[in-house]
């Protein structure tokens, strides 16, 4: 999924939203959303350079860190959730100078929420599809990897507005530069708080 599908796809959320019922934020599960989640999770991965018709890859390595989500959209009821989320994992690791750096590990794009019930408490499941990335935000002269990303879970809405997540996602981001092909193979079990205004 591009940069530029994916900026589409949040302006549409929005406009929908925007002339959904005028009495958003009432309290019911329908119209516009918004909400945002914050957890706890590890990120299992692999790394493989490429060059030459050679490769080599890595041994897996798996690191506890803070989730983040992030999500705009549109409910068209009170059991279906259309919108765009953010998904990231936020660790630490040493890089090959054997300095510590931050790393995120996102995914972005297509989520959908379907809960059992249409007021709380009720159970739900969700997905995702979309972008992966793979960067080093606070560093300098640091590019993002992207790639394929998909991710599901379940949940339980425990109280109006406030729900209790657990989702796995999987993303293959990579990047490339003279001929050398560097590509991360992660999976994230993440569990989140989150928050969701509607």
């Amino acid at each position: 999924m591009s940069f530029r599908f994916t900026v589409v796809l949040v302006i549409a959320l929005m406009i929908l939203g925007l002339i959904s019922d005028a009495d958003a934020f009432d309290g019911r599960r329908k119209g516009f959303i918004l909400g945002a989640g914050l957890g706890t999770g590890v990120t299992s991965y692999t790394q493989t350079i490429e060059a030459y018709r050679q490769s080599l890859t890595s041994d897996r390595e798996s690191k506890f860190g803070v989730q983040t989500d992030f999500r705009i959209g549109y409910a068209p009821n009170g059991f279906l959730q259309i919108y765009y989320v953010s998904k990231v994992s936020w660790f630490s690791l040493d890089n090959a100078l054997g300095s510590s750096v931050t790393i995120a590990h996102g995914i972005g794009g297509l989520g959908v929420t379907y809960y059992l019930q249409p007021v709380a408490p009720s159970f739900f499941f969700t997905g995702v599809i979309g972008l992966s990335t793979w960067a080093a935000p606070f560093e300098s002269n640091s590019d993002t990897w992207t790639g394929f990303g998909i991710g599901g879970g379940f949940g339980y809405e425990f109280a109006r507005h406030w729900s209790i997540e657990v989702c796995a996602t999987y993303g293959n981001p990579s990047d490339t530069q003279s001929g050398i092909t560097a590509t991360t193979n992660a999976t994230t079990i993440k569990a989140t708080v989150n928050v969701l205004a509607y």
